[in-house]
């Protein structure tokens, strides 16, 4: 949420909160025993939190009490991110993306082309957006997620993870060492050699230039050049 305060979600309905940048680290009663998958917070005190079984939680007092959301219309939501204050985003099974535009009081579902599984979605402003699942699927928008077209990845492989480092560098990772990268929104996506052998699970910029990937057996990759490459750490 900031460099002092974060959320880390996970099995059995786990939450953990930290005031000290991650030193030490407080369980939060959320009133499941689920598996939780995402977690996103537009400021220090509202948050939405999703899993398995349609569990979509709100928090509006920094975690302390969680209210169920009703997004409906898939078995498991596996991502929830926000541009901004009021826009957020959900992804999840059965080609489930559902947008808020309130802060994640309510959620709409969005027409999308694919019943695959999509686990991570990217806007770098309110109208572009990328999107990204099983079966090598990449999907994007351009007019903040009411039309969706899908782009040609050439893997059958998850993609895992999307994060735009800016308006226009973008980074996709997935199984069996993929990276894709586009230098022009999302519009197209380029294969990005990278020195590992294994599946990468997870990506995150936290500002232009700098970024991590992570993936299996303890991978971490570190960028500071905005994506363009990688060194493992």
């Amino acid at each position: 949420i900031d460099a002092n305060t974060g959320i880390i979600v996970g099995d059995g309905g786990t939450v953990l909160r930290t005031t000290d940048g991650g030193l030490a680290w407080v369980p939060l009663a959320t009133g499941t025993t689920g598996p939780l998958y995402g977690v996103a917070f537009v400021n220090s005190t509202t948050g939405t939190i999703v899993g398995d079984a349609g569990l979509a939680l709100r928090t509006t007092d920094g975690g302390r009490t969680w209210t169920q959301q009703f997004p409906g219309g898939a078995s498991t939501y596996y991502s929830v991110s926000f541009t901004s204050a009021t826009v957020g985003t959900i992804v999840g099974s059965s080609g489930a993306v559902f947008r808020t535009t309130n802060g994640g009081s309510s959620w709409s579902r969005r027409n999308i082309p694919t019943t695959n599984r999509l686990f991570s979605s990217s806007f770098p402003d309110a109208s572009n957006g990328t999107v990204v699942g099983e079966f090598g699927t990449i999907l994007r928008t351009a007019d903040g997620g009411v039309t969706w077209t899908a782009q040609p990845s050439n893997t059958l492989n998850r993609l895992s993870a999307v994060s735009f480092s800016d308006g226009q560098r973008g980074t996709i990772v997935g199984e069996n060492d993929i990276v894709f990268r586009t230098t022009d929104g999302g519009a197209n996506w380029n294969i990005q050699p990278i020195a590992t052998l294994s599946s990468l699970t997870g990506i995150s910029f936290t500002s232009a230039t700098v970024g991590t990937i992570v993936g299996i057996f303890g991978h971490v990759f570190r960028t500071i050049d905005g994506g363009a490459s990688w060194s493992l750490l």
